[in-house]
């Protein structure tokens, strides 16, 4: 297996004392580039919420294309018989062709990016749930490539989420950001080496035991979100995952985000699938959405475990069944990353 050049991460020496959002920061070797392969626009994401301004702005360029999600409790686009968005068409978005690029709400403009605000400056993250950031040739992630997809409609950085001064490593011990930063600097390279185990270089194991929880459980709560969405069927894929994880038969499911990958397998080179998935877990650990889901570098990073060996466990899956592999550990990626937003693995980190 090739491997691919390992990123530096510069040391960083202006902090502040609270979180910001400037200076812009990118993680080296990240890339994306829009190729309108079109998953973003399905239901295999919840295509909104939209504010209550963008409701009533959207309303008035094209009425009736919103509807009250049950769950959310918050207006979101309605969807086509395929599962496509409403206003989405041979051209892309409707909304965005007859009114511009300014009309579309800014959950649709931002996606895949995010930013979280840290002492060091905002981190710009971006979410795999979409070929365009999986797949192809794509153009590095600078932050001014960014930053028009990361202001709000007065122009404005707005985060995420804001990370303090203090970093929680586990069991009531904190370390100060410029510290953390020092540990995530080394922790990086061995991430992304494609020569040093993936549970090696994070020092934890999957899985294990759940406080007040048991894994049969959240399957089994997966299993019940299959309500004939591309997001019902990727519950059911990963609670496959969860009921194999000790070397039973991982049984496939349909695969309604087919059309996507299809458009991206076409228009990209083949690739290895171990560095498809290295890049999503360095993400996942740049983001530091742990902090603020599983509450400690300790859980955080047995969590990564975790998603990580459920998603090569769907990649080798999909190998099996004659998919090309970086393509399987996309789509892999795509299941677990709409699995980590249901209530069902909220309740895992809490209880990791």
């Amino acid at each position: 297996m090739a491997v691919e050049p390992v990123p530096t991460f510069p040391a960083t020496t202006n902090l502040s004392k609270d979180p910001r959002s400037r200076p812009l920061l990118v993680r080296p070797g990240a890339v994306f580039d829009c190729f309108g392969d079109g998953l973003c626009c399905t239901d295999i994401h919840a295509l909104g919420p939209v504010t209550r301004k963008e409701k009533h702005e959207v309303e008035l360029l094209e009425p009736g294309s919103l509807v009250r999600h049950k769950d959310l409790m918050a207006p979101v686009f309605r969807t086509q018989a395929s599962g496509a968005c409403v206003l989405r068409s041979e051209r892309g978005c409707e909304l965005h062709a007859r009114h511009g690029a300014q009309a579309k709400p800014v959950g649709c403009a931002r996606f895949p990016f995010g930013l979280v605000a840290t002492p060091a400056g905002g981190r710009v993250t971006t979410e795999h749930r979409c070929p365009c950031r999986t797949m192809g040739e794509r153009p590095e992630i600078t932050p001014e490539n960014a930053l028009p997809s990361l202001l709000d409609g007065a122009g404005r950085l707005s985060p995420n989420g804001r990370v303090g001064p203090r970093i929680p490593l586990g069991a009531g011990r904190y370390v100060g950001f410029a510290r953390f930063l020092e540990i995530e600097r080394l922790l990086f390279p061995l991430l992304m080496s494609t020569e040093i185990d993936v549970l090696r270089a994070l020092d934890a194991k999957p899985f294990g035991k759940l406080a007040g929880e048991r894994w049969s459980e959240i399957s089994k709560s997966m299993r019940e979100e299959q309500d004939g969405t591309a997001y019902g069927e990727a519950m059911v894929w990963f609670a496959n995952a969860l009921d194999a994880r000790d070397g039973g038969t991982l049984e496939m499911a349909g695969r309604p985000w087919k059309v996507a990958y299809d458009r991206a397998e076409a228009r990209s080179k083949k690739r290895d699938a171990e560095s498809v998935l290295r890049d999503w877990l360095a993400d996942l650990l740049w983001s530091m959405d742990w902090v603020f889901a599983t509450g400690s570098f300790h859980a955080g990073r047995r969590e990564l475990a975790t998603v990580y060996t459920l998603a090569r466990a769907l990649t080798d899956r999909l190998i099996r069944a004659r998919t090309r592999p970086d393509r399987a550990a996309a789509e892999a990626i795509t299941i677990v990353e709409l699995a980590r937003q249901s209530g069902a693995w909220e309740r895992v980190q809490k209880a990791l």
